[in-house]
């Protein structure tokens, strides 16, 4: 009783409409609400106080107009409206090619907001000698200053539409991303088109930007992210072993001119596609042509090649959790979809975290690596699956840190690992993984940024795209025999290994190659890395089995 007559001082200060739902509200809880509007006495004495009915602040007139009809039913003279029923099948994607080879892709995904972005086949695989690091001085460009805006404009207007902006590069692709309001899709689009194809390159913006880079690569936390690019580099010979993180002597060559040239050189009209989620094709198309037609047309030159050949990277420092990363090559790279989809499953099995789950209790608890290794050795710090896929191969592998002196434990635990799952798979723990696959393809798709990358990155990859359906179709489809082939195909390629911190200096990679090869020659040589002197050593590998 005394909740409902809570709300009687704001009841009364509005009339309008009250009426009619107090009387609802009686209707619908006539033991709870008391419609009698008598005084009633409680207690005797000076301590008796009084109380009314629930509608007695209701002029009289008004309560001779009851309503009896409950909350939980319609109104007899009010139409009943339909509740919304989301469409079972997703909406189709549709792509539209302009004359110039640009095209526009996109899916009519409901809900008030848009994702979109502009997609490039351009990386570090297509830059040379006197462009190194272009993509990644480009990605910290990202939207600055235009030929009609000043970077401080460019931020106002973001700010003033409440879009999220995003730019990344990658060894084969660039991409230029806006998240906003539908309604506020013509002013995001312009935005995005004018900065990505009329940059300035400001000189002291390229300068701002190239000592801002410097700085975060002195930065000794991205030591682990420079171990991974350390690793790629290492192991492919040709385009993948160009840097994507640039090394620091190269920056003082990258000046407004070469950068231009770069983009000039290859943000051309059949290499680029502009990917939407929540977005009318038709509306797309309408307002993206009159600007996407500048971009001029030109042949496309052949994607440059690389070639897997093995070896090991150890990048000196101190760390108190020494890190290592043991990968194979995944030959195909996405290209091979039969691949891309084991690999996926491939993840899943091995799973693993770290020795405490920020996730929450559980999280990932059943994966190979979580029960054979975190849950059974105390000196292991964190045991993860790891790939690094691009077009055409990949590595695939695991991440791992423990106590400093158990790296060589952590080693044969890793190779170990490796070589159980090409043999020792059943059937429950597959059918885990491939849910879990499915669940996290499912609530990303979720998401129109992730939508519109999937469709960005697969028309530059595959020319279509394969929708999230088919692809856990096939997921669905793999059994057993297809892990044991793949890690099979995986443990017939040269080993790849990469170290840093502490105890990581007497890895003895011999130790780690007889476990997979027969006799080998190994050959030393070293590179200076990233401009501060120091140097990571590297072995390349002559195998004869």
């Amino acid at each position: 009783m005394s909740y409902w007559l809570s709300f009687r001082p704001l009841l009364q200060g509005v009339p309008q409409g009250l009426p009619l739902l107090a009387n609802r509200l009686q209707a619908t809880f006539p033991s709870v609400l008391d419609p009698t509007p008598e005084v009633t006495c409680h207690g005797t004495g000076p301590n008796a106080t009084q109380s009314r009915g629930f509608l007695s602040w209701m002029p009289e007139e008004l309560r001779k107009q009851r309503i009896t009809t409950p909350l939980t039913h319609p109104l007899d003279s009010v139409p009943v409206i339909p509740p919304y029923k989301a469409s079972s099948t997703p909406p189709p994607t549709e792509i539209t090619v302009l004359d110039n080879g640009v095209r526009i892709v996109s899916e009519a995904s409901p809900g008030a907001t848009a994702s979109f972005g502009l997609y490039v086949n351009s990386g570090s695989i297509y830059e040379d000698m006197s462009s190194s690091g272009s993509s990644a001085v480009l990605e910290c460009l990202a939207f600055k200053s235009s030929t009609h805006r000043n970077s401080s404009t460019v931020m106002k207007e973001v700010e003033k539409i409440g879009s999220n902006i995003m730019a990344n590069a990658s060894r084969e692709q660039m991409s230029y991303t806006i998240d906003c309001l539908k309604s506020s899709l013509p002013a995001a689009l312009e935005i995005l088109c004018d900065v990505v194809l009329n940059p300035k390159f400001d000189p002291v913006e390229v300068e701002e930007q190239k000592m801002r880079l410097s700085a975060l690569l002195a930065n000794k936390d991205v030591q682990l992210t420079l171990l991974n690019e350390l690793l790629v580099r290492s192991v492919y010979t040709g385009a993948l072993g160009k840097p994507l993180i640039p090394n620091m002597e190269s920056l003082p060559d990258l000046s407004s001119d070469v950068l231009r040239n770069f983009v000039t050189r290859n943000y051309v009209g059949p290499r680029m596609v502009l990917a939407a989620a929540g977005v009318a094709h038709k509306d797309l198309v309408e307002l993206a042509e009159p600007m996407l037609k500048q971009i001029h047309n030109a042949d496309v030159a052949p994607e440059p090649s690389s070639t897997y050949q093995g070896g090991f990277v150890h990048l000196p420092g101190s760390l108190p959790q020494p890190n290592l990363i043991l990968a194979f090559e995944f030959k195909g790279g996405w290209r091979d979809v039969e691949g891309a989809v084991a690999m996926t499953v491939l993840t899943y099995l091995l799973g693993g975290g770290n020795s405490f789950s920020s996730g929450g209790p559980g999280k990932g608890m059943h994966s190979r690596l979580y029960t054979r290794v975190l849950n059974q050795y105390g000196w292991v710090h964190s045991c993860t699956a790891f790939n690094s896929t691009f077009n055409d191969t990949g590595l695939v592998g695991i991440q791992a840190s423990c106590d400093p002196n158990r790296v060589h434990d952590m080693l044969h635990v890793m190779c170990h690992e490796m070589e159980a799952v090409a043999r020792s798979v059943n059937a429950v723990e597959l059918e885990r993984a491939k849910r879990a696959a499915t669940s996290i393809i499912y609530n990303a798709l979720e998401s129109k940024a992730t939508s519109a990358e999937d469709i960005g990155r697969q028309f530059l990859t595959y020319g279509h795209r394969i929708s999230g359906s088919q692809y856990i179709e096939m997921i669905e489809a793999i059994t057993v025999a297809d892990i044991y082939s793949f890690v099979g195909k995986l443990l017939e390629s040269r080993p790849s290994l990469a170290a840093f911190g502490d105890g990581t200096d007497v890895i003895d990679f011999n130790t780690v190659l007889a476990s997979f090869v027969g006799k080998l020659l190994p050959s030393r040589s070293s590179l200076t890395a990233f401009g501060d002197g120091t140097e990571v050593t590297v072995f390349n590998t002559v195998f004869a089995r």
